[in-house]
């Protein structure tokens, strides 16, 4: 019994890196992110408070998780993101699309 629920515990923590992974490749496909910059090296730390993902989003994650939740999908789309790239999510006076040009977390 203790070896199934492992097994299950090791399989929704393999699909969920996945789904991470999946979501850091949308990203870096749609603003040619390169593994060196700033924002390649940030992977999941673009949208989440933590560099390593978890549940925490920072302010682009949420802004992000507003769009797709309007969109009723639970998916990450290039679309979705060009949905908030005109938004301020860090409130700093710069637009996330312009953060992300200049290689800045738009999050943080």
């Amino acid at each position: 019994m203790k070896r199934l629920l492992y097994t299950c515990i090791g399989v929704g923590i393999l699909a969920s890196a996945m789904a991470m992974s999946a979501s850091v490749k949308v990203f870096e496909t749609k603003y040619g992110v390169k593994p060196a910059s700033n924002l390649g090296k940030a992977k999941c730390g673009v949208c989440h408070a933590g560099a390593k993902g978890g549940k925490a989003l920072n302010s682009y994650g949420k802004d992000l998780a507003a769009a797709m939740k309007a969109a009723n999908t639970k998916k990450l789309t290039a679309d979705i993101l060009a949905k908030v790239e005109g938004l301020d999510s860090n409130k700093n006076g710069k637009k996330n699309v312009d953060e992300i040009k200049a290689d800045v977390n738009p999050g943080k």
